[in-house]
């Protein structure tokens, strides 16, 4: 019985949070690069150019947090074996 629930946990990791974390990143990784077409196309306009800023913190803020949380599972993943 318990080795069910293994198999039916390691299908949910790989097929749903996986990809799902990946799609997360990915967003996070636009909405960055989104910041610094908009910092560098409105660079006369002080405006536009704060808000292309403030995409480019708050993309460079998701990414770090993603990817820390990423790295940290990873972490406790090779420390303490594969749950």
């Amino acid at each position: 019985m318990e080795k069910n629930a293994d198999v039916i946990l390691d299908k949910i990791v790989t097929e749903i949070f996986t990809p799902l974390y990946q799609l997360v990143a990915a967003i996070a990784l636009l909405y960055f690069l989104y910041g610094v077409a908009k910092f560098i196309y409105d660079a006369r306009n002080p405006t536009d150019k704060n808000t292309g800023k403030q995409h480019l913190l708050w993309g460079m803020v998701g990414l770090f947090i993603i990817l820390s949380v990423g790295g940290v599972l990873s972490l406790f993943g090779s420390v303490f074996g594969e749950l």
